[in-house]
Formats: structure tokens, C-alpha cells, sequence
């Protein structure tokens, strides 16, 4: 089982350089990160219970407003928002990637057909 997640993480480290993501994910972890930390603080919950609240902020569809203090319900609004913006940010990015990858392809090829047809 170790040895998979070790096959797996490597994979996800080359994927995320060639594709650009290091930024988002960084960007990702930080938003959850001090929502935790503001929701423990803020809503005065439990570890677990802001781990709860902000996962289901940031995956869901923002329908149930999170927090019962102000600061909590802006919060509950940024993770929902981030969420939003990240998940579009990585979801460009990699169609960005998987597009420009076929068409250097497709360009590669056309060159080398150039190349023969010039030689003929």
C-alpha cells in the first residue's frame, strides 16, 4: 500500500510541474488552511468540527451558510468562492495542457511531412 501512494505522489509531483499547478495547489492549501484556523477560532469549534465545516464549505455549492458569527459566515463565503475559483483555475489549466500537448503533436508531424515533401 506504501509503495503505491510512493507511485502515486511522484506521479501527481510530475503532473502538477508539467502542468503549471503548483501555484493553485499552494493556493488551494492555504485557503483551506486559514479557514481551519479561523473557524476554530471564530465559531469556537473542535479541530474536527472546523475540518468538517470548511470541507463542506469549499466542496459544496454554498448552499447553507456555515457560521453563526459574521466573521464565520464571511468565511464560510470565501471557502465557498475560493472553491469556486480554484476548481476553474485547475480544470483551464490542464485542458490548457492536454490541448497544447496534441497540437505540439499534431505540429511536430506536420513539420517532418514538410521536411519529406521538401526532400522529394
Amino acid at each position: 500500500f506504501l509503495y503505491f501512494i510512493k507511485v502515486y505522489y511522484e506521479k501527481f509531483v510530475e503532473f502538477t510541474e508539467t502542468n503549471s499547478l503548483g501555484i493553485t495547489i499552494m493556493l488551494l492549501f492555504l485557503i483551506i488552511f486559514i479557514s481551519f484556523l479561523l473557524t476554530m477560532l471564530v465559531e469556537g469549534k473542535t479541530p474536527i468540527d472546523s475540518l468538517v465545516m470548511v470541507s463542506n464549505a469549499f466542496t459544496s455549492n454554498g448552499y447553507a451558510v456555515l457560521g453563526k458569527t459574521g466573521l464565520g459566515k464571511i468565511d464560510s463565503l470565501i471557502l465557498v468562492w475560493g472553491g469556486f475559483f480554484l476548481s476553474g483555475v485547475g480544470t483551464a489549466t490542464l485542458a490548457v495542457g492536454i490541448v497544447m500537448r496534441k497540437t505540439d503533436e499534431k505540429f511536430d508531424r506536420l513539420e517532418e511531412l514538410i521536411k519529406k515533401n521538401k526532400k522529394n
